[in-house]
């Protein structure tokens, strides 16, 4: 199932990439992927069997990839002046540096304090997904207000 989420990746990241630069914009379509994948990684939950999980495997894999292949073009869109561009992304990598070294331990706890139940795991990881969904809305609103048509 990580071979079919990982395959799925490659033609999402070319396809949000393509929508980005020339219909959305890479915060606007950041937005979209992310709120995809925090109600795929919701629906996750309500999967029963093993034909399900590999259906849900190939959304997951798109979803994953699709935010994976725009947050670049996202975060660069934010930075009008190119010297600091270099400082923006470091103090973004550090921040998911940091969240990757303490994402698994806390996940394993949250399964190991709900006897291995995987649901509660599920909603810590849809709730982040959607948390940074409200985060990248707010920058998109500091930085040009509520205007929804903007292709930033």
């Amino acid at each position: 199932m990580i071979l079919i989420a990982n395959a799925l990746g490659i033609p999402a990241r070319i396809v949000v990439g393509y929508l980005a630069d020339n219909l959305l914009g890479p915060i606007n379509m950041y937005l979209i992927a992310l709120c995809y994948l925090g109600t795929i990684t919701y629906v996750w939950m309500t999967i029963q069997t093993r034909a399900a999980m590999y259906i849900f495997s190939v959304f997951y894999g798109l979803a994953v990839g699709a935010t994976q292949g725009v947050y670049v073009g996202a975060l660069a869109s934010l930075t009008s002046d190119p010297q600091k561009m270099g400082t923006r992304f470091g103090m973004v990598s550090t921040l998911s540096g940091f969240a990757t070294l303490a994402g698994p331990p806390t996940v394993g706890a949250i399964i190991d304090q709900s006897g291995g139940d995987y649901k509660w795991a599920q909603v810590w990881g849809g709730t982040l997904a959607f948390g940074a969904a409200l985060a990248v809305f707010a920058s998109r609103t500091a930085a040009v207000g509520l205007k929804f048509k903007a292709r930033l």
